[in-house]
């Protein structure tokens, strides 16, 4: 159904009031929604850098504290828990939030402060990897909140041909904060103030995104649907999300992807360590005065990914969301595959292939829900996919971890890439790849 026309779904909710309706100008909500972008954008690249100096630091932190790969398997599958435990939950929640954006803020600023804490608690020496698995669990609870609701308060704030722009130019803000994030974090633990100052300073991105956050005026006004029991509300998500064979198998594929690829991202930092720098990450102080050379190779596979990931508009408009998306899961999975063989410095060129699938995938499917599903149904529809697609996450932490510890890091990545590849495989036969839908909404 296209936006700003007023019906009726199958469900009987009412579509969403766009602009040009309820007396607001179209001219005006287009400059409306050029001006959100600035906000929107440039809230998360500051937040996606303190989140990248978190990605490298807290591991070696936790590394730092027990020397075990199985320790990073559980503060994964920690963080990721909340989406299957509140996913669905939080989808019917976000719906019903008139004010999205207030929810939005306040879950910035819980994140702050919990990196605050942990900031403090690592300072003072009484921080334990017990602390840090329930620091994770709380993070990533807000962020069941804020990553559902960010997609959402997108399409309330955002014209629908700059959806693929804004997708874009995150993924673009993820690759280079990936680039200078683990460096910064590495010369901050070996020179500055060590561990406690990393967190800090992840702290103060998320309040700066959440006073950004603050200056988005949505310009698409939704028609709440009626009240209903959150089973049932949880259920017409989930009814919209199936019926769809494009968002079924792009989230199925996701599910299964993250199964067997959370693995590869958690060990990164103990691949680099022990397989391309040979350190004994049993001595936290040789993690810490050496964390510079660690963060060098995430920096330099950044840089090599953000090539691809400036092209990623360009492909997104000249060939179908579902392609990209499969074309992206082909190269996440060669460029690991590529990277376990390799072993070494050189590696950072696949790595760097493999960062670039990772965005093509996300700007592919993230496009896609926004596009495909109903406006009133929007935050559970995307919660409702997030929760699927993210139910191989925790298992496959803890799952890596522990195969990690049991016959090596190489066979893990090499067996988790090339179970990536066949999934690419495999969605070539479905409805994701053979139905062309096109950025803004356009036919091929």
């Amino acid at each position: 159904m296209p936006a700003g026309i007023e019906g009726y779904s199958k469900l009987g909710c009412r579509f969403v009031e766009t602009v040009g309706q309820g007396g607001t100008p179209p001219h005006e909500g287009r400059l409306k929604a050029k001006r959100n972008l600035i906000p929107l954008v440039g809230g998360q690249a500051i937040s996606l850098f303190g989140d990248y100096i978190a990605f490298f630091t807290l591991p070696l932190f936790v590394l730092s504290l027990t020397g075990d790969a199985f320790d990073l398997g559980l503060t994964a599958a920690a963080e990721t828990l909340p989406m299957l435990l509140f996913g669905l939950a939080a989808g019917v929640f976000l719906d019903r939030r008139r004010r999205l954006g207030a929810t939005l803020i306040g879950a910035d600023l819980v994140r702050a402060g919990l990196f605050l804490f942990l900031a403090v608690g690592s300072y003072g020496g009484w921080i334990s990897e017990y602390i840090v698995f329930a620091v994770a669990f709380l993070t990533g609870s807000m962020a069941v909140l804020f990553d559902s609701g960010l997609q959402s308060y997108m399409t309330r704030s955002l014209l629908d041909e700059d959806l693929i722009r804004a997708n874009t130019q995150l993924g673009i803000a993820r690759t280079l904060s990936l680039s200078a994030a683990p460096l910064v974090g590495g010369i901050i633990i070996a020179l500055a103030g060590g561990f406690a100052l990393a967190f800090g300073l992840n702290a103060v991105t998320f309040v700066v995104s959440g006073a950004l956050l603050a200056f988005v005026r949505p310009i698409k006004r939704v028609s709440p649907p009626e009240h209903e029991p959150f089973g049932v509300a949880i259920r017409s998500g989930l009814k919209v999300l199936f019926a769809d064979d494009r968002l079924k198998w792009g989230t199925l594929g996701g599910t299964v992807t993250n199964l067997v690829f959370q693995p590869l991202e958690i060990l990164l930092v103990f691949f680099v360590a022990t397989e391309v720098l040979g350190m004994d990450v049993s001595d936290g102080s040789i993690l810490a005065e050496r964390g510079r050379e660690i963060a060098l190779f995430f920096a330099a596979q950044a840089a090599i990914g953000s090539i691809g990931v400036a092209f990623a508009g360009r492909i997104a408009r000249r060939i179908p969301l579902g392609t990209m998306y499969v074309i992206g899961l082909a190269m996440l999975g060669s460029g690991f595959l590529t990277v376990a063989i390799m072993g070494n410095w050189l590696a950072i060129i696949p790595a760097g292939i493999a960062i670039t699938g990772v965005t093509w995938v996300n700007v592919a499917l993230v496009t896609m829900r926004q596009q495909l599903a109903p406006r009133e149904h929007m935050g559970r529809v995307i919660a409702a996919s997030r929760t699927f697609a993210w139910a191989g996450l925790p298992v496959g932490a803890a799952i890596g971890g522990a195969l990690a510890g049991m016959v090596g890091v190489v066979p893990v990545y090499i067996g988790g890439s090339t179970a990536v590849i066949v999934v690419a495989i495999l969605l070539m036969r479905t409805a994701l790849y053979r139905d062309a839908v096109m950025a803004g909404g356009r036919r091929p």
